[in-house]
């Protein structure tokens, strides 16, 4: 089941800030548009009548365009050409795209941390085959490894080891959950309502996922409690799940991520 809670300030609804501006520019030109064929189709009628039409010179700011309606007209068509119009998918993928990048970022950390490692496995291999055989031809050639090979370790590589995998496991489990939403039409289409209904943009909110209360949140305006979250649906697999996905994936090709 899905719950979304909804905090949002209520008020009319309407488009972004540069479809706003193009409807003001726009409409003030075509306003004298019109304008100017009543003029002109009055003056003519009038003519060809023999009327003597007023001196109108005073009034032709009512439908000549001025050179200050251009620029605005102008600015306004490249604002609109330039916006990026984000609806909650949008969003949600720019995040998962987002967090994958950090992901990419964390499997080097942990690749090159696995290799300054690569020499701890090979001590366990030739230490535990000293350990099982007993032999003391076994646990000498243990005693020549170590001492003709640069098998020790330091913190810093273990403190690098342990700190990419927890951001492969943090940013990993993020883009799972924003691509997972993006996806689903019962998020982003009630997403797209509320953000309509209420205002709000998704090229301004803040996406985020918390893997603790497995809530998606979006918000816009933190100050005045604009947001809008979705709970209890994200987590897909447990641990054991994971681990099983990896163990057959790394022994069929070392995979970690391509």
């Amino acid at each position: 089941m899905i719950l979304a809670s909804v905090f949002l300030s209520v008020s009319a609804a309407h488009a972004e800030p540069s479809i706003d501006n193009l409807v003001e520019a726009s409409k003030a030109i075509a306003v004298k548009i019109k304008l100017g064929k009543h003029a002109a189709t009055g003056a003519v009628y009038n003519a060809q009548r023999g009327v003597v039409i007023p001196d109108y010179s005073q009034q032709e700011d009512l439908y000549l365009i001025s050179e200050q309606e251009i620029v605005n007209y102008n600015a306004a068509v490249l604002g609109v050409r330039n916006a990026m119009y984000f609806t909650s998918t949008m969003a949600l993928e720019a995040k998962a795209e987002e967090s994958l990048a950090a992901v990419k970022v964390a499997v080097d950390s942990f690749v090159v941390a696995t290799t300054q490692l690569k020499e701890v496995e090979e001590v366990a291999v030739k230490a535990e085959k000293a350990q099982d055989s007993g032999s003391v031809a076994d646990q000498t050639a243990v005693q020549e490894y170590v001492e003709s090979n640069n098998v020790g370790i330091t913190q810093e590589t273990v403190d690098d080891f342990n700190q990419s995998l927890t951001d492969i496991a943090v940013n990993a489990r993020e883009a799972g959950a924003f691509l997972a939403a993006s996806k689903d039409v019962r998020i982003t289409e009630t997403a797209d309502r509320h953000a309509k209904d209420f205002n709000a943009s998704f090229e301004n909110a803040q996406v985020t996922y918390s893997a603790t209360q497995d809530k998606l949140s979006f918000v816009w305006n933190a100050a005045i409690n604009a947001n809008h979250s979705f709970h209890g649906f994200m987590t897909q697999v447990n641990a054991a799940d994971v681990l099983s996905t990896g163990e057959q994936l790394y022994a069929q090709q070392g995979y970690i991520m391509r």
